[in-house]
């Protein structure tokens, strides 16, 4: 059977395996977790600023509500350390993983097309 040369074929959607949605996994996975223990599952080094990346989504999702700050810290490495912020997951609405849109000013949940508003840092409870 001859191929032609423009056969229609369907164009499947590569999934992005990005730090942000493996980070979103980890998260569902565990339940209560700290920044640090991300880093350490998830960067393997060839990311860009692992830390701030991640940081900075953890407490998006913080602030919009998905994700809790407990008052109970993880100790840190240190001896001077305030120790670690541990967060909890309280929205889990499916696989995929919420996206931060910075410039909104929310967080939108492709899994049920809801979007969350970010309170301010106080209501949130971040530091």
């Amino acid at each position: 059977m001859a191929v032609r040369k423009h056969a229609w074929a369907p164009r499947l959607r590569a999934s992005t395996r990005g730090l942000r949605e493996r980070a979103w996994w980890v998260m569902r996975r565990r339940g209560v977790f700290t920044l640090p223990e991300l880093l350490a599952t998830l960067a393997s080094g060839a990311e860009r600023d692992a830390q701030s990346n991640l940081g900075k989504y953890v407490r998006a999702l913080a602030r919009a509500g998905i994700l809790r700050a407990e008052a109970h810290r993880a100790p840190g490495a240190a001896l001077t350390s305030n120790g670690y912020l541990r967060y909890r997951l309280t929205v889990d609405n499916g696989r995929k993983a919420p996206v931060w849109r910075a410039v909104k000013g929310e967080v939108f949940d492709p899994n049920t097309g809801a979007a969350y508003p970010l309170r301010a840092r106080e209501e949130a409870g971040d530091e």
